[in-house]
């Protein structure tokens, strides 16, 4: 095994450029959510020519490719999102520029392109870490899995659809999310909360006649910036809640019009203690508090039936229920460095897999605070050694046949 791993090293250097450049491609091919039926049938065609054994691009355009091993192995599930947010103010986004990283605080050559980060460099090691492996006339025991999905950033829809109606799984889930090279074992829940603020519209020339509903939304904003988000609890697994305003609208949309209506949004990254529930009721806390000092002041937290009594919609993989955490640091370990244990602080599809019962660990090259900006690289570097990491965690999980 010994010569197997230096040889998968060896072999990542000697094909350096020809693994740079299938990132470029890949990020050539806009993504955005919903439209990713044209890399789902890129990335597909390219498994096939690698060698994969099935392939197969669903009607989500999640393109899901096994190679499939002698038997007698685990099988090891790779994960990760094609589609991409929308690409703002970025310059070239889908470039796939090789350039210097110094102009983003980065040391050495990086690529950059919307969804570098956001994690097709991910995908393209995991496609490649497959080609590898059959390049290399290495068997494996069990079956080496890609799902590439689709609508990760919209809900996961498409990787819903690859769980449940292809029953694309494994004993082991590894998703590629960008961890800047560390073990993600988990992440914090999302909740999202929408406040509807009443008030009294009126022609605006006359605002004394009405109630200004967005007025109104803004002292509520203000208690839940200055009261709620400093006492928002902190969990020594997932970290600290984190709680922000994120969309507002009034209505009626006009401009000489007195808002009668003003809607915000709140998003959550909660922890199992800090329940949809307990943050309903520090809202409508507020919201009573605001109302007995201020008589006008009407507003109502609605609750979605697909948050309010459902569990947590985080995850951990706890190392001490979960061994092959520890056979995942060590792998790693023989072919790049150890790497730190936490969590993400987003969330992921490893969440669906973990609700299934099967232990789920994140390793990814980026760094998250570039993800979702105009700023979106990732490191030459880290990126070839993804596909070197990706590749002997599949000779280890899965084993390797003498034969």
């Amino acid at each position: 095994m010994n010569s197997l791993r230096s040889r998968i090293v060896d072999w990542v250097e000697e094909h350096r450029d020809e693994y740079v450049e299938f990132l470029q491609e890949v990020l050539s091919i806009p993504s955005p959510s919903f439209e990713e039926t044209r890399i789902a049938e890129f990335l597909a065609g390219k498994m096939m020519e690698y060698g994969y054994d099935t392939v197969l691009v669903d009607e989500k355009s999640d393109a899901l490719g096994t190679i499939k091993g002698v038997g007698g192995g685990r099988s090891f599930l790779l994960n990760g999102h094609i589609d991409h947010v929308p690409v703002g103010q970025m310059v070239d986004p889908y470039s796939g520029r090789l350039m210097d990283g110094a102009e983003f605080g980065t040391e050495g050559e990086v690529v950059y392109g919307r969804a570098a980060c956001d994690m097709k460099a991910s995908v393209a090691a995991m496609v490649l870490a497959g080609k590898l492996l059959k390049d290399m006339g290495v068997k494996l025991n069990g079956d080496y899995k890609v799902a590439a999905v689709a609508q990760e950033e919209v809900g996961g829809a498409g990787t819903m659809s690859s769980i449940i109606d292809h029953q694309f799984l494994a004993d082991i889930v590894l998703i590629g999310e960008a961890t800047d090279m560390e073990l993600a074992l988990g992440h914090r829940g999302s909740l999202k909360f929408e406040v509807v603020v009443k008030g009294r519209a009126c022609h605006a020339s006359a605002p004394e006649r009405g109630i200004n509903a967005l007025y109104k939304a803004m002292k509520m904003i203000r208690r839940i910036q200055l009261d709620l988000i400093p006492r928002l609890p902190e969990d020594p697994i997932y970290g600290k809640v984190s709680l922000a305003v994120t969309q507002i609208e009034v209505s009626p949309k006009a401009s000489n019009v007195v808002p009668e209506e003003c809607k915000f949004v709140i998003d959550c990254r909660n922890t199992p203690e800090f329940s949809a529930e307990v943050l309903y009721e520090e809202l409508n806390g507020i919201i009573a508090e605001l109302k007995e000092s201020d008589p006008e002041f009407e507003a109502m937290v609605l609750p979605s039936s697909l948050i309010m009594g459902r569990r947590f919609s985080g995850f951990y993989t706890d190392p001490e229920e979960y061994p092959v955490v520890g056979e995942v640091v060590e792998t790693i370990s023989e072919v790049y460095r150890t790497p730190a244990q936490g969590v993400w602080s987003f969330a992921t599809d490893g969440r669906i897999y973990s609700r299934l019962g099967i232990p789920v660990v994140g390793f990814g090259p980026g760094e998250e605070k570039f993800a979702h900006t105009q700023m979106d690289h990732v490191k030459v570097r880290d990126y070839l050694d993804t596909v070197k990491v990706y590749a002997w965690l599949a000779c280890r999980i899965c084993g390797v046949s003498e034969n």
